[in-house]
Order: structure tokens, then C-alpha cells, then sequence
């Protein structure tokens, strides 16, 4: 096997990544709140060997709303909880568990990790996530979520829950019968942390995680985010839409990590990918089209549910202006054609687009159309493309795509790998089951083959699977000195 090994999480979405993919005749009605799901779901990613089972968590402020977007949002087991069950199903494989630093203090979430990191023999990673809508932090009496001040707290919270996992040295539990010393206080350390957002008199009464510092993950492409993931994280995974995008990125922050961190530190990139597969390239393009015919609509599809006035106001506005899908209430030919720059309203939903109506899109709509050409091979020059394709298109979601034949999926991810657009991925399906199963089942017997993945674990820990060392405890190191957040 060669040094360089491709790496793969599973990011476990209750009904998928598809908007309609719930909705798919071949799609389980969801038992959100049954351990038998995700321990399935595990299972399969376990027995593929893959890295590690990704809990993502968002606090929703209106779950009515969400429904008609994100339907997993609408149900989820808290992470922790779960899982700490999951570790007792499995053996080898990462457990991933998000959290929000602004929804936390410190003190607790460094017991909760270290707790699940012991349990679980190592094989815990904590997700670093920052955004939410202001409506959820309401539930934790904030009245928003703070701007780019949650940044700047969320920094010295890793830093804060870092020292904290430190605090107790290995060894220090002596259990001397013959003595009576139960720990040895030399290795015993206060925190005493004086900061402008936290205040921890710390001792963490457990000992050091089996990591050291249990691994980070953390997404997001913006300023903020790029400091975040140079200074503190692992792993990283966004959506670049092409290979460079993502080599150019990945450059970005590694420069960064090392002018932060003062030394080169590996920082591994797996980018989220949700793979349709079929038999051919036109049965999966077929699988790509009918997911987009279970989204949702407006009940006038040509016209849209909102009255004149809204189209000139701020919530259209806001919509307009953000990179974000087009949410339910807003899905029409009217409102793809405010979105577009162009009224396709005449055409109806299913009239072509043609060159003349084509070249009056703005930059968000000739986007919406190479992103079809890539997705579906219709094109305004073919005459393929019909104004539901468009919509589709603008309502589910940028997920990366990657459609086609299992041959095709593995030499997209092998292609990336192979340029250092990305040493692995973080795979999640457009829905359950059958999408799960034939990536573990037909793609990863490629990567296998092609001597880039593994066919056993060769490690027992989150670390181990990625070749991370522990990293010294920080009350210990050579000339120890309070680190600077």
C-alpha cells in the first residue's frame, strides 16, 4: 500500500442531503429517535473501513419552517447521547459529535469529550461549528448570536477546553494502598484562566483523554473561518465546486496554519461529496431528476405564493442576495425568474430555455446553468434545458454532486486526491438506504483495488486513522508557558 492512503467520513444526515430525497419511493420513513438507524447506518461505513460516522447538529429556531428544507433538522438525538451509544456498537471507527461553542461553557464540554474520548477508546473528534440562526440562541437566552464576536469566543474556548484537558498529567492517578495518595498533586494543575469571555478555575477531575486533545473538525470558506480552521483544527471539510477551487483554499489556510501556529502541522481536507450512482450515466442523471421532482413547490408554480409587494421588500431581498437555495415560499417560475434576471414566467414550467432568454441571465444564473450542463449534460445550446431543470437546480441545494457509474464516482475522487484537491471525503447520500449501500458496496472495492484505501484498519484511534500524533500536554512541555489564545 502506498504512504498516502485517501480517507473518508460519513456525514449521517437522518433523510439525506437531497431536499426530496426523503420523499423517494425507496427512501425508509426515518425512526429519528430509534438507536437501531444510526447504529445501521454505522455498520455499513464501519464495515467499508471508514474513518469516521459523522454527527452533524443544528439547532433549528423554526422546525415547522424547516421541514420544508432540511427535514433531518426537524429530528435529531442530541450527539453526545447518541454517541456515546454508537461507541458501544462499534469498534474502530471515528465518532464525530458537533457543538456550538456560543451553546456551551467550556468546562462542560471539555468533561463531555474527554468522558466520550475515554469510553469510546480514542476514537472520539469534536466538530466546531458556528453558525445557527438567531431564533436558536434565543433558546439559550441570547438575544443573537453575536456577529464575528463568536469567532473571537469560540478561539478562546478551543483554547480554554484544550488547557482543560490537559490539566491533569498522565500518572497522576497513584491508587497507593500503602501510602493512602490517591493522586500524586504535582501533576494536578489549576487553570486559573482569566479571559475576556470566560472565567475557569479549571481541574478536569479525569485523566487526559486517550488522544491528548481530542482531534477538531471545522467547515467554512469565509475570513473567519480560515483563521479558525489555520489555528486550531484537524481536519477541514467544505464544498469547493472544482478541484482548483479547492487546491487554492487549501493552500490559503495552510499558509495561514503556519504563521499561526509557528510550525508546519498536518491539516487534512475532506471536502463533502454526495454521490449518485447508477448503472450508467444517464440512469444516474434519471435518479438526479426525479429527486428534484419531489422538492416542493409553491401551489401556483408559475406565479408563486406571494403577493406583488413582497418582490420589492426585504425578505426578498435577503433571499436574493444570499448563496442559499431558494427555501419553500418561494418556489416558483416568478421567483426563479427575480433570481435568474430574466422572466421565464411565458415559458411555463416546462418551456426550453433558449439562447435569447439565456442571455439575459445574471452571473447566479449562467452559474445555474453550467451547473446542469455538469450535473445532467443539458445544455441551451442542445435544447435540453427546461425551466423546471433551472428551478431544480436553484432549490436543491450546492451540494457537490458527483453522477454517474460507480467507475466514474471513484476515478472523480481519485483525480482529486491524486492532485492534493483533497487527501479524502466526507460522503454523505442523497437519501437511505440504497445510495449508502452501493458507494460502500461498488465504489470503495475500486478505491481499494486502485491501492489508495485501505482493506483493513491498521489503527484503533480518531488520531491513528490519520496518523496524528498526541500532541504534549502543554503543563508539561519544555519550558511551559501560558498559551496565547
Amino acid at each position: 500500500m502506498p504512504e498516502r492512503q485517501l480517507h473518508l467520513g460519513y456525514m449521517h444526515w437522518l433523510n439525506g442531503t437531497h431536499w426530496g430525497g426523503w420523499r423517494h419511493r425507496d427512501a425508509p420513513t426515518a425512526q429519528a429517535f430509534e438507536l437501531e438507524y444510526a447504529a445501521r447506518a454505522l455498520r455499513i461505513v464501519e464495515d467499508a473501513k471508514f474513518d469516521f460516522f459523522f454527527l452533524g447538529d443544528t439547532l433549528p429556531g423554526d422546525i415547522a419552517r424547516e421541514q420544508w428544507i432540511t427535514t433531518h433538522n426537524t429530528g435529531r438525538l442530541e450527539p453526545f447521547t447518541l454517541a456515546s451509544q454508537l461507541a458501544l456498537t462499534s469498534s474502530k471507527i471515528g465518532l464525530v459529535v458537533t457543538a456550538h461553542p456560543t451553546f456551551y461553557e467550556p468546562y462542560i464540554l471539555a468533561r463531555l469529550t474527554a468522558s466520550l474520548d475515554h469510553l469510546s477508546g480514542g476514537r472520539l473528534a469534536w466538530n466546531v461549528v458556528l453558525g445557527a440562526s438567531d431564533l436558536a440562541a434565543r433558546n439559550f437566552s441570547l438575544p443573537d448570536l453575536g456577529g464575528a464576536t463568536r469567532y473571537e469566543r469560540a478561539d478562546e474556548f478551543i483554547h480554554v477546553v484544550q488547557r482543560l484537558w490537559d490539566s491533569i498529567e498522565d500518572g497522576a492517578y497513584l491508587q497507593d494502598k500503602k501510602t493512602g495518595s490517591y493522586v500524586d498533586e504535582t501533576k494536578v494543575h489549576r487553570l486559573a484562566w482569566q479571559g475576556r469571555h470566560f472565567q475557569v478555575a479549571g481541574t478536569l477531575p479525569l485523566a487526559r483523554p486517550p488522544q491528548g486533545h481530542v482531534p477538531l473538525l471545522y467547515a467554512g470558506a469565509s475570513e473567519l473561518s480560515r483563521e479558525l480552521t489555520a489555528k486550531w483544527a484537524d481536519i477541514n471539510f467544505t464544498g469547493p465546486a472544482t478541484a482548483e477551487d479547492s487546491i487554492a483554499f487549501n493552500t490559503d489556510v495552510r499558509q495561514r496554519a503556519e504563521r499561526l501556529r509557528g510550525r508546519v502541522d498536518p491539516i487534512f481536507f475532506l471536502p463533502g461529496i454526495t454521490p449518485l450512482i447508477g448503472d450508467t450515466r444517464a440512469e444516474a442523471v434519471e435518479l438526479y431528476e426525479e429527486l428534484n421532482t419531489l422538492l416542493p413547490l409553491d401551489d401556483d408554480i408559475v406565479e408563486g405564493d406571494q403577493d406583488e409587494s413582497y418582490w420589492s421588500g426585504p425578505e426578498w431581498a435577503r433571499i436574493s442576495g444570499s448563496r442559499f437555495s431558494l427555501p419553500k415560499g418561494v418556489r416558483s417560475v416568478r421567483s426563479l425568474s427575480e433570481r435568474v434576471g430574466a422572466d421565464l414566467r411565458p415559458l411555463g414550467i416546462d418551456g426550453i430555455v433558449k439562447p435569447d432568454s439565456a442571455e439575459q441571465f445574471n452571473a447566479y444564473g449562467r452559474g445555474l446553468l453550467r451547473t446542469l450542463a455538469e450535473r445532467t449534460d443539458r445544455t441551451v445550446d442542445n435544447g435540453g434545458v427546461r425551466v423546471r431543470d433551472v428551478l431544480g437546480a436553484s432549490i436543491a441545494g450546492n451540494f457537490p454532486l458527483v453522477i454517474g457509474t460507480a467507475a466514474h464516482v471513484a476515478d472523480t475522487l481519485i483525480d482529486w486526491f491524486d492532485r492534493g484537491a483533497a487527501e479524502g471525503f466526507n460522503v454523505s447520500t442523497p437519501f437511505l438506504w440504497e445510495p449508502l449501500e452501493r458507494f460502500t458496496a461498488e465504489v470503495v472495492p475500486i478505491l481499494q483495488e486502485r491501492g489508495v484505501y485501505r482493506t483493513e484498519y491498521t489503527a484503533d484511534t480518531f488520531r491513528g486513522h490519520f496518523g496524528l500524533d498526541i500532541p504534549p500536554n502543554s503543563f508539561t512541555a519544555t519550558n511551559a508557558k501560558e498559551p496565547s489564545a
